[in-house]
């Protein structure tokens, strides 16, 4: 009751309000299951049917790609905007596109001992980072399977279970959400910095200042200095995941894409 009250006195005086709202509709797809978007606002979006998509800043459709072998796709990182890495969880594979989406390379997990990866994303120096929940640690590998570094074990982390579903880098720390605590921070040598216990959120992005996530359909703003959630005045479906580039925070669902300026 606390948390909620606080929560609410802050949204009163600090809640964003949306400009600028835009809303796309994909005729081509029924449904995105990923999408992430690049320093350049180009948009990579997978749909239920197995099929990758590379959508231009003015949203033109610029080529797409369907790799049914690799089954569904879980998560696409496109933060070097020329080498796509796409992970393939049921798989366990992580698949290399260049920037038009022809296939450059690609690791299966399982030839390196990894065998139940929950979620990946690129490192600043184009190598990967990973939880391996066999080993329950994050690790950082290359191309080629070497290990370049690893944390302690994350159990010792909490008394709870943890469950972590989303994993991404940004200004030498690294991210992991985890639907259990929040959000786990550690330095890029793998020590664990900081933990943002942020409760009951299904999908969430961040910029350098402040995490977003969707909270059962109300979109929080947190403010990683001040560890503050604000809930803002945009409701969203509860189902809406979230992306984001520099200038622009996104929530998708179904076949639309609703871009809102960043507060």
């Amino acid at each position: 009751m606390k948390l909620n009250y606080i929560i609410l006195i802050l949204s009163v005086f600090s809640a964003f309000i949306a400009k600028g709202q835009d809303t796309l509709t994909l005729k081509k797809i029924k449904n995105i299951s990923c999408m992430s978007v690049d320093a350049k606002g180009n948009k990579y979006i997978s749909d239920d049917l197995l099929t990758l998509y590379k959508y231009d800043v003015d949203n033109n459709l610029k080529t797409n790609v369907n790799n049914k072998s690799y089954g569904n796709i879980t998560s696409i990182d496109c933060s070097n905007p020329f080498e796509i890495y796409v992970f393939y969880k049921d798989q366990n594979i992580i698949v290399f596109y260049d920037n038009m989406l022809n296939i450059r390379g690609e690791i299966r997990l399982n030839e390196f001992q990894l065998n139940n990866v929950s979620c990946i994303s690129r490192s600043y120096d184009n190598h990967i980072w990973l939880i391996d929940m066999s080993e329950n640690k994050l690790l950082k590998i290359s191309k080629s399977g070497e290990r370049l570094t690893e944390s302690n074990y994350l159990n010792s982390i909490s008394s709870k279970e943890i469950n972590p579903y989303k994993i991404w880098e940004i200004d030498g720390q690294i991210y992991v959400a985890d639907s259990t605590i929040g959000v786990l921070t550690f330095d890029i040598y793998t020590t664990l910095d900081r933990i943002f216990y942020t409760p009951n959120f299904s999908s969430i992005t961040s910029t350098p200042d402040n995490l977003y996530y969707n909270q059962n359909g109300a979109l929080v703003r947190y403010n990683k200095l001040l560890r503050m959630p604000v809930i803002t005045n945009n409701i969203i479906p509860s189902n809406a995941r979230l992306a984001n580039d520099i200038d622009n925070l996104y929530y998708y669902y179904g076949n639309k894409i609703i871009s809102l300026k960043h507060p």
